[in-house]
Formats: structure tokens, sequence, C-alpha cells
């Protein structure tokens, strides 16, 4: 039997996974809880607890590298947090004073008379994700909390029935396996209770959630969120507008729509977002992006623009009914790791914030009892239930739902839901894996089957391979494929017959690309530019077999989502 690997071991009261808002919102906030709640022991005749020792880890080199999001944020959460701050320097690119949706037809577009109340973000923040963490993470280490970027969590550590850390993965393996003269094992990090805010469908929460047996009521669904960041003409630059956008160019092929915010310096947030429960392999996200560019209103608009960054990143939908159990003996979920985005209001970072002040409150009456099991950290839930989080949830708890059974019951469920507090015709409504909506080629029309690609221009519009230059995303070759495929054989065997490889077109980083094989003339087989991933994590999703497994790779390889 191989002798088992030493590896070095760290102990912490509190470890955090994942530097992004849930996170450390949430150890920010615990400091000063528990900074209030010694101010007032003597007085109430309790002990003071103690300052914990609290470790947040990231897998990206520098903070905020990983971080993306389209970008508009309700300041509810972050007033409540630091109340003051706009005072502090928050990075606000502008406050949002004028909120449109606008209906894209073929060669034009109009503004809606009525802006629908999911669309109204008059007083919402523009901001950049990547300096919003950026900003917390400055404020988080001034009380005290210590953020490890490079670190990328590999495996759950559980003793019993209790979660007691994280592995952190090896760093210096080549791409056999093998350890390089640089090889360093990762080391244990052991914690009291350990907090994940990995984002959507985070390697270690997935392992959390099946070994704990965590699922909610409905699957996990998700969108894939196409953004690039552009420099306009300065008249172009309308500081405040925020659109909103559906139409043009999938119509009702698949669910999907744009946004576009200004940003500071001349320079435009855009994004288009395709739901990951389309029938047609063919779809591709990135492609639908590019053919809304050509769209009059954005070629108007990009005329003598610049590209600056390009990005993409997967964001849950399914809301209430889709939220795991947020906890379980030393461990919690929080942010969109635990499904906490609103996707109807098109907001997930002040319910990420949130999510992790509520846990953060757990955590300070955990201390309280020196108690870190499920006794305790219940504790989370229950305040999420009291919250106005929990409310916002409530009622838009059958919105994909509703959109999952087609749109015309959503057109007749949707005032229902207004009506009775977010019920509506049925409730719950339960739902399906986006996987499972895809239909092979021999069960689409001729139409559909043979869908025809839009040429790139180069000035407008852009293939993956040079987006992809756009996104700083560096990986090193010489390590194995942080994106891990279970049946090769199946990708050229059934898959190439039955769905046509979509795996091609899904991913919007061209990470997989199907080759001539040697061995099999006839036929071609796979290849993986592990290289080129933006860690948007949609393979993982959509791929119909559901063979595909996003891992981290070493610890500060990835993307580089500065201002995105």
């Amino acid at each position: 039997m191989a002798q088992a690997m030493e590896r070095e071991s760290m102990e912490v009261d509190i470890l955090y996974v994942g530097a992004g808002p849930a996170t450390l919102a949430s150890a920010l906030h615990l400091m000063n809880q528990i900074d209030a709640y010694n101010a007032s022991a003597t007085k109430r005749g309790v002990a003071p607890i103690e300052k914990p020792n609290v470790l947040v880890i990231e897998k990206s080199a520098s903070i905020g590298d990983h971080s993306l999001s389209g970008g508009v944020m309700n300041p509810r959460a972050i007033r409540e947090l630091v109340p003051d701050f706009e005072a502090q320097g928050f990075p606000t690119e502008y406050v949002c004073n004028d909120a449109s949706l606008r209906v894209f037809l073929e060669n034009k577009s109009f503004r809606a008379p009525v802006t629908p109340p999911p669309f109204q973000k008059k007083g919402y923040h523009v901001v950049s994700l990547s300096n919003v963490v950026k900003w917390l993470a400055q404020r988080a280490e001034a009380a005290g909390i210590e953020i490890y970027p490079g670190f990328a969590g590999d495996q759950i550590l559980v003793e019993g029935d209790r979660v007691v850390g994280v592995r952190i993965g090896d760093m210096g393996v080549d791409k056999h396996g093998k350890p390089k003269a640089n090889f360093q094992p990762g080391m244990d990090i052991l914690a009291k209770v350990t907090v994940l805010g990995e984002g959507v469908r985070g390697s270690l929460t997935k392992q959390l959630i099946q070994r704990f047996d965590l699922q909610g009521i409905n699957p996990g669904t998700f969108e894939t969120g196409i953004k690039e960041i552009w420099r306009v003409k300065p008249e172009k630059h309308k500081p405040g507008r925020v659109i909103h956008g559906l139409g043009f160019p999938n119509y009702f092929e698949t669910v999907g729509g744009m946004w576009l915010y200004d940003m500071k310096d001349n320079l435009v947030s855009f994004g288009f977002v395709t739901a990951l429960d389309y029938d047609n392999p063919r779809i591709d996200p990135h492609e639908l992006a590019q053919r809304f560019k050509t769209h009059p209103f954005m070629r108007d608009l990009l005329e003598g623009a610049e590209l600056v960054r390009y990005g993409a990143k997967t964001l849950p939908t399914g809301g209430l009914y889709s939220q795991p159990k947020l906890y379980t003996n030393g461990a919690m979920i929080v942010g969109d790791a635990a499904n906490f985005c609103n996707a109807e209001k098109l907001a997930g970072i002040h319910m990420a914030i949130k999510s992790g002040m509520l846990a953060a409150e757990a955590l300070l009456h955990a201390f309280a009892k020196d108690d870190f099991s499920t006794l305790t950290l219940g504790r989370y839930t229950e305040l999420y239930r009291q919250s106005w989080a929990y409310d916002e949830h409530w009622k838009s708890r059958n919105f994909h739902g509703s959109m999952e059974r087609g749109m015309l019951f959503f057109a007749l469920n949707q005032p229902l839901r207004d009506l009775t507090n977010g019920r509506g015709l049925i409730d719950p409504i339960l739902t399906s894996p986006g996987e499972t909506h895809l239909k092979k080629l021999s069960e689409l029309c001729a139409t559909k089957r043979n869908r025809k690609k839009l040429e790139f221009d180069g000035k407008l519009t852009f293939s993956k391979e040079h987006l992809v230059g756009f996104s700083g995303t560096q990986h090193e070759a010489d390590q194995p494929s942080h994106l891990v495929v279970a049946d090769v054989d199946l990708c050229r065997d059934v898959c190439t017959e039955e769905y046509g490889n979509p795996c091609e077109n899904f991913c919007p980083a061209a990470v997989y690309e199907m080759m001539p094989d040697p061995d099999h003339p006839e036929k071609k087989k796979l290849f993986i530019h592990h290289e080129n991933c933006v860690h948007c994590k949609t393979c993982d999703i959509a791929d119909p077999y559901q063979i595909i497994t996003w891992t981290p790779p070493e610890g500060g390889e990835g993307p580089d989502y500065t201002n995105m």
C-alpha cells in the first residue's frame, strides 16, 4: 500500500472559501458583531467572546481577479453592512437615474412605455464586482481578517458527520499527474466552521451538498452571461443609464436578454445572458451575444469604440426552491454557491452580501455558545426566514418554474403571481435540470439542426479564441486539465451522433474541440484547451451526459477580471 503523503496543516476558527461579496461581507460583519457584543458584555453580565482567527482563501492570484457580474447593485445590503459606504469611497461607477426596458426587433428597437418592476433600477449603483470585492477585502483585512489569494480548495475534509476543513490543491504537478521539481502538496486547513462562498457551481459546494444530501426542492438552474466592456465615443456615453433588453436575436428560441450600463472613463458594460435550458444543442451563448451586437442600436453605440475586456460567468436562476440546506455540522453555504441570486429582479450582489451577514450573525451565536453543530448553525436559516432577503425570494419563488413551462404559461401566471405574493397557479412549481431539456439532433427540425453560424467581422463581432485574449486568463499548460471528462470515448462515439458535441457551442472560451482521431480516421476525438478556460462553469452545467466536472486549476491561475 502506498504511504500517505505528509501534508502541513494549520488551524483557524473560521475558514471562508472564496473571496467574494458574500464571504468578505460575512467576515467583516462577524468582526463588527463581536466588537458590539463585547462592548456590552460586561453590562449584561456575560463573558466576552475572544476574537476568532478568521481566514479567507481565494483561488485567484489577486482578490477580485475571478469576480464578474453584470454590475447594477441594490445598495440595501451594503448600507446595512457599512452605513457610510459612500463616504468610505465605495467604488460606485454611477448611480442609476434612467432605467429602461427595450424591446429589440430585427432592425429596430423601442423603449417600453412602462418599465416593469424587475427592471426599475433608479438609485441602484453601477459597479464592477471585481472592484467591490477589493474594497471589501481592504476593510476585512483592517478588521484583522487574513486573506490568502492563490489558494484553491480541492477537497472537503470530513470526520464522521462533521466538516472539519478544506484541503488545498497540490501545486507543481505535470499533465501526467506526476510531481515536478517545484511540487508542493496542498495543506490541510482545519476550522471549527467552514463557510463556502465559491460562487456558482462551486466544486467544494457540490461535494458538500452530495455528501450531506443538502439539495433543495428543485435542482439548480442556470444562465450563462457573456460580458464585454467597451470604450465608446464621449458623445455616446450617458452616465446613469441602465438598459435591459429582450427579443433579438433569440426571440422564442431560448430565454435570454441583454444589459447595458455606463461606467466611468467612457466605458460601457455590455452583456448578453442565455438560459441553459434550451432544447437545441446548436445554441451558442457567445454567438448570440455577438449576433446581438449586429443590431443597429449596438452598431451605432459601438461605432468607433474599442473593446477593453471580455469574460463569462454562469448565474443561478432557480431561486428559493433551488436553494440547498444552508448548513450542516461545521459548515455553511453563502451567496451564489447557495443560489441566493434573485433572477427575477436581476439582482445577486446585494443578496450575496446579505446572506453572508446572516451567516455571520449565526456564527456570533455559535461562538457565544461555543457550539458549531447543526443545532446552533441552524440559526442561519432562522435568521434568513425572518429577513427581507427571504421576503424578496418568496415573492420570486416560482419565477423560474413559470419560465420553464413556456412563455404562454408565464404570461398567464405572471399576473397571478403578482396578485398572490408570488404563488401563482401552482406552488411549488417543480423544475428539471437544464441539460434534460436538450433534444437530440434527430428530434430537431432541419432549420434548428442546420442553424447558421454568424461570420465574425473582427471589428464588432469576434471569435471565442480572439475574445479569450481580452479575459486575461492564464493557465500553466503542463498541469492536469482542471476540466475532467469522465468518458472521452462517449464524446467521440455517442455524443457526436446524438447531440453533435454541444460542448463546442456552449463553452464561451473555445476550450472544447473535436479533432481528427488518428486511431479512428472516420471519427473525431475531444481535445481540451484547458488553458483557455475563463472559469464560467457552463460545461459543468450544460453537458447533456453530465460527465464534465469543473475543478480548480493550480491556485492563482485563471482569468483576470479587473474592472469587470
